[in-house]
């Protein structure tokens, strides 16, 4: 039997024979595990408060009150003796908690209860007022920020040509703390301004000393450049070193904002993850590393410029006695009693009691006092938390140096970093040292930074730790003996100190001399 087939059909039948059947399409459906650390509004808001002073934390309760009509500041009352004694624990201090987690999901489902909160029983946060104890502070001037950089001058060995050239630079800043001008501006400025006739290179040298400066990122070019500055800082750090593991992103870090610096700004994770080889979640993580570094270094310029003076308010008032005891309590300052507005919670009470039968506009309100409310209650709750997590903190540093606080002599400041801080309180490092970077305590009327009850071991060749009052010593002994014809420059005396085993970075030793006193190479030459 001989079959007819049409030319079409056998032109489908030889592709089909020459490429294989047609492939059909399925669905599979796989499981994959992963962990990622989401923050809630609340961890946020903490977060933020944790890392004023105490200044700026009045300042940010004054504005909340303002923004949100459900935050009331209650009656001036002053709050027991016993309430703000260091002698408390946290559940002492926050004895009108209303038990709410404060790091539970912030979806409000607490609000559809309203019955919880009596007529005397409002979510409040109770604080002393300080106005009286304010007055009795010793407050620290910290002058602006101009001064400050100026002040970091003396860690470095200048010639006079090289002084009037960083004072200018200095004097260049723009309100984010950038140099906006290129070198031959700058050479040119010099010459016409200050009749000194300097090369780009030499200005590009103590340009390369400014951005040596705190904070870091200062005398930046660029966003870029601001940014490798401060990555560079970190990875140079000798004072803290950093695990090996911080490192390599440290190192991935930079590669990005100085390899692939477009990609990045406009967040191309897609094509950063293909060129670095790494997965969506550490690309994530890295994006939220970058987060940490300031694009502003030079924000408080604004403070100069309105001639405004910055005081350091001590957040802790620490009072010893010859009996070996050492007292601690919260500096309150003006940060109010809140609570919750009483008019709201029977506002949203009302709208409660006939759900069905509001109309939109009725639902809208509903809606919106609710949310205040419970903003009003989350940054009570997180102002609670501030207040026992900085009391814990600080509870664990005297603890822990105990001695050097009824002392005040070095000689008995123990060795402790942050990690021991964190262990002794209960937090995180990262919760350590958002508390401790940013704040000061006053110890029998004088402040201290809490940076200053820290100590830091440093281990020689031999592998044996030395203090840093014994790297003063060693310091303090080579330049006393050095030829006063040709003193060591900052440089030279970081190689003396090599060859005695001890490896030191130059910023280091010139924060050593200037503490000790020790003059400038210039001013030592004999």
């Amino acid at each position: 039997m001989i079959l007819f087939c049409s030319p079409l059909f056998l032109c489908y039948l030889c592709t089909q024979i020459r490429f294989g059947m047609p492939q059909t399409l399925t669905q599979t459906q796989t499981q994959k595990m992963e962990q990622q650390l989401h923050l809630s509004l609340q961890q946020l808001q903490l977060v933020k408060l944790l890392e004023m002073p105490l200044a700026e934390f009045e300042q940010e309760v004054k504005k909340e009150v303002m923004d949100n009509p459900a935050l009331e500041e209650g009656p001036g009352e002053r709050v027991d003796e016993q309430d703000e004694d260091g002698a408390n624990s946290a559940d002492e201090i926050d004895q009108n908690d209303t038990g709410v987690d404060p790091y539970g999901d912030s979806d409000g489902e607490q609000m559809n209860d309203l019955s919880m909160y009596g007529d005397d029983d409002l979510p409040v946060y109770a604080a002393n007022n300080g106005s009286d104890d304010r007055n009795e502070l010793p407050l620290g001037d910290s002058g602006s920020f101009i001064e400050y950089l100026e002040a970091q001058m003396l860690n470095y060995d200048l010639t006079e040509e090289q002084e009037k050239i960083l004072r200018y630079l200095i004097g260049s800043l723009d309100n984010r703390g950038f140099i906006d001008r290129s070198l031959s501006t700058i050479t040119d400025e010099l010459a016409f301004k200050e009749y000194l006739y300097v090369s780009e290179k030499e200005v590009e040298e103590v340009l390369r000393i400014l951005q040596s400066f705190d904070p870091a990122g200062i005398g930046a070019r660029s966003t870029q450049e601001c940014l490798l500055l401060q990555i560079d800082r970190q990875l140079n750090n000798d004072e803290e070193p950093i695990s090996e593991l911080r490192e390599k992103v440290l190192l991935l870090e930079r590669k990005i904002i100085a390899d692939h610096y477009d990609l990045f700004i406009n967040r191309n994770k897609e094509r950063l993850k293909s060129k670095l080889g790494i997965s969506s979640v550490q690309m994530d993580a890295l994006f939220e590393d970058f987060k940490k570094l300031n694009v502003n270094p030079g924000f408080a310029l604004s403070e100069a410029t309105t001639d405004r003076v910055q005081t350091q308010i001590p957040d802790f008032i620490v009072e010893t006695d010859p009996n070996g005891e050492v007292q601690m309590r919260l500096c309150s300052g003006e940060v109010p009693r809140l609570h919750v507005s009483k008019e709201y919670l029977d506002q949203l009470k009302m709208y409660q009691s006939h759900p069905g039968k509001l109309t939109r506009s009725e639902k809208e309100g509903a809606l919106y006092t609710r949310q205040k409310i419970e903003a009003a209650q989350m940054f009570i709750e997180s102002v609670k938390q501030r207040r026992r997590t900085l009391y814990e903190t600080m509870k664990a540093i005297i603890d822990l140096q105990h001695k050097y606080f009824l002392t005040k002599d070095e000689d008995d400041k123990v060795r402790l970093v942050m990690e021991d801080v964190a262990k002794r309180s209960g937090y995180d490092v990262s919760t350590v040292s958002r508390v401790c970077n940013s704040k000061c305590a006053s110890v029998d009327g004088r402040i201290y930074p809490l940076s200053d009850f820290f100590k830091l071991t440093r281990k020689n060749a031999a592998g044996e730790e030395i203090d840093g009052r014994r790297v003063k010593e060693m310091l303090q002994e080579i330049i006393e003996q050095e030829d006063k014809r040709a003193p060591y420059t900052d440089d030279q005396l970081v190689e003396v100190m090599k060859k005695r085993g001890m490896t030191l970075a130059r910023r280091t030793i010139a924060k050593y001399r200037v503490e000790l006193g020790i003059p400038s190479v210039s001013n030592r030459r004999g």
